[in-house]
């Protein structure tokens, strides 16, 4: 756990200027800084970030909030996991409450070190720079991954010697194993393939034999910061064209994703062993993205997308399947050229239920009675999984292939049957809260404060600002007197939902609202308050059946003239 007092720190010394600046263009515009708003489709600079409230607010979406939240957004990450990505940018060395973790950031700087002598290795070594470029990775991917060469084992060895790394470091990490003669390199004579976590962190490696060796593929062995099961290879440089695009293509190889991102696919990414596991999960349910499984057509490769379909669909992730058939894959198709063809692929995709529930179909000869009414009983277990609502969608889907009515198939499902005009495969698939990531509030959705009162913003603004001159106006002024602008008070007072914050940030935020910063001035905008208030109250009664009109508004009259005359003697 990340000590607070550390995260404290870190906030005390950061700019949000600078940490914004890593992700847009910032541009200095009077006394604030503009930008482009990441969180919605801008057209114009509609972000503004103040440098010395270390905040920043969008006029448009209302997304805002500080470095932090800016960093949480912008890159769907939890927030100790943005608090370590603003530590990395800005160099900042943080403290945990244990000791587990300050190892994890040595090993770090261990694996970097290692990443760093394979990368060095690589074009000296003309057989590893021959294959890869065979497969038609040219220097710019092999940049862009840092793809490395581990020679034989003597090599790393000598490196964790001259760079003083002790052994149980190294076996920690798994760059290197042990058996009853000693310890040896995890990757020998291989290309390899660093692996980066979500929050970039370097954590592993692959490694691709060039040899006829019987294991193809070897990744690091578990360990304290390598866990396969939830990592996703080339996740750190697909995450943004992921999230811009709200879609992740999940393939096999390290191969696929390179010759992928080389096509224009940046939104690529490949599990490190069979299948997705519950592991990944997290990090396929940030944002709204859907995914397409584009896995080999071998039978590895088919078990892994039937595997990934199931825990997708019961988990309502929008996902589709592409198998690329006569033992192609991704990378052979970039290679020959047909960029087009994958982009056809990708878009018409089959959808994951019917996918899954063709395999089901596949397993039985449903001519014979008892295996068709097996293989129905195992649809309906896997439509029980996926909750009624998009069980429902599939009854005329199930009961076309099995030649049944649609009715009998959802009395023996146990659902309703949709309306025929519904929808087509209306579906429940993951849909966030409005409020859960403020860049998934549209434009249109949140109403613009039109003709701001510039008295009642004004002392807004002194309020949150000033906690003396608060006191004075809330002691002078009760709710009642804001009048046109009440949510705005309420907003400041108590803070209840993201909308109060919203709403604080952009008074807070807004140039053209004006801080009352001198007593006197305060003095008459209290009194113009007053006076706007009672001479509202005079309308409203002018137009009322009071009976007692004419006198109330007599009273109103003198109290009117009185303020007017405190007025005019400041």
């Amino acid at each position: 756990m990340i000590d607070p007092k550390s995260i404290e720190k870190l906030k005390n010394q950061i700019d949000i200027v600078n940490i914004i600046e890593q992700y847009i263009p910032v541009k200095k515009m009077g006394s604030s800084y503009k930008c482009v708003c990441p969180f919605h489709d801008d057209k114009n600079p509609s972000m503004s970030i103040n440098q010395n409230k270390q905040m920043y607010h969008c006029f448009a979406c209302k997304a805002g909030g500080d470095a932090v939240k800016f960093v949480m957004d912008y890159e769907k990450l939890t927030y100790p996991e943005a608090i370590e990505k603003i530590a990395q940018i800005s160099n900042f060395s943080l403290e945990y409450t244990n000791d587990k973790v300050p190892t994890q950031k040595e090993n770090k700087h261990i694996l970097e070190k290692v990443n760093a002598f394979y990368r060095s290795e690589f074009y000296k070594n003309e057989a590893a720079v021959r294959y890869i470029k065979s497969r038609g990775i040219n220097d710019a991917m092999i940049e862009k991954f840092e793809l490395g060469w581990a020679g034989d084992s003597k090599s790393t060895i000598r490196l964790f010697q001259n760079e003083n790394i002790e052994p149980k470091e190294a076996l920690e990490v798994g760059i290197v194993k042990q058996n009853e003669k000693g310890i040896y390199a995890s990757f020998i004579e291989r290309v390899t393939f660093p692996i980066y976590s979500h929050t970039t962190r370097l954590v592993g490696f692959g490694g691709r034999t060039i040899s006829d060796h019987p294991a193809k593929y070897v990744n690091s062995p578990q360990s304290v910061v390598f866990d396969k099961s939830k990592l996703l290879y080339g996740y750190h440089l697909a995450r943004q064209s992921i999230f811009e695009k709200n879609q992740i293509i999940i393939t096999e190889g390290y191969l696929d994703v390179i010759m992928l991102h080389y096509a224009g696919f940046t939104n690529a990414v490949a599990v490190l062993g069979t299948a997705l596991t519950t592991s990944h999960l997290p990090l396929l349910k940030r944002g709204e993205i859907s995914v397409v499984l584009c896995f080999d057509g071998d039978g590895a490769g088919i078990n892994a997308a039937i595997k990934s379909a199931h825990l997708l669909s019961i988990n309502k992730i929008d996902t589709k399947v592409v198998i690329i058939s006569n033992g192609a894959d991704p990378a052979d198709m970039v290679f020959a050229g047909k960029i087009k063809e994958l982009s056809e692929l990708f878009g018409s995709g089959e959808d994951a239920v019917k996918f899954y529930i063709e395999k089901i179909m596949q397993k039985y000869d449903i001519t014979r009675s008892m295996q068709r009414d097996n293989c129905l009983s195992e649809i309906k277990a896997y439509m029980d999984e996926l909750g009624d609502e998009i069980a429902s969608s599939y009854v005329t889907e199930v009961a076309a292939r099995f030649n049944l009515t649609p009715q009998s198939v959802a009395d023996r499902f146990g659902l309703k049957q949709k309306p025929k005009n519904e929808a087509k495969f209306k579906r429940e698939f993951r849909k966030k809260d409005k409020d859960e990531f403020s860049n998934s509030v549209m434009v249109d959705e949140v109403p613009a404060v039109m003709n701001k009162d510039p008295l009642e913003f004004a002392l807004f603004k002194t309020m949150l600002n000033n906690p003396n001159y608060r006191d004075e106006i809330l002691s002078k002024l009760g709710a009642r007197y804001f009048i046109k602008h009440p949510e705005y008070l309420n907003a400041i007072l108590y803070r209840y939902d993201v909308s109060d914050e919203q709403m604080v940030r952009e008074i807070l935020m807004d140039e053209n609202i004006h801080e009352i910063i001198d007593a006197t001035t305060l003095q008459k905008a209290i009194l113009n308050m007053q006076i706007a208030f009672y001479e509202n109250e005079q309308q409203i009664l002018k137009g009322s059946d009071n009976p007692n009109k004419i006198e109330i508004l007599e009273k109103l009259l003198f109290i009117i003239k009185d303020l007017k005359t405190q007025l005019y003697k400041i």
